[in-house]
């Protein structure tokens, strides 16, 4: 999955992505917060799994 298809994801489901200096921030309406990694391409599997298990997607 691309980073483009990932803040997609996160934004149907209601995060909001954030701009950071070295990575950005998704975060939720109770304030939770996951660090998203800027990749070219596809995001490594073991890093997707962590951010989609961390937003409560998977």
């Amino acid at each position: 999955m691309t980073r483009r298809e990932l803040d997609k994801k996160l934004h149907n489901a209601g995060w909001l992505i954030k701009h950071g200096a070295n990575h950005d921030l998704a975060v939720s309406r109770d304030g939770k917060k996951v660090a998203l990694p800027r990749h070219k391409g596809d995001i490594p599997s073991g890093t997707l799994d962590n951010i989609l298990k961390a937003t409560g997607l998977k």
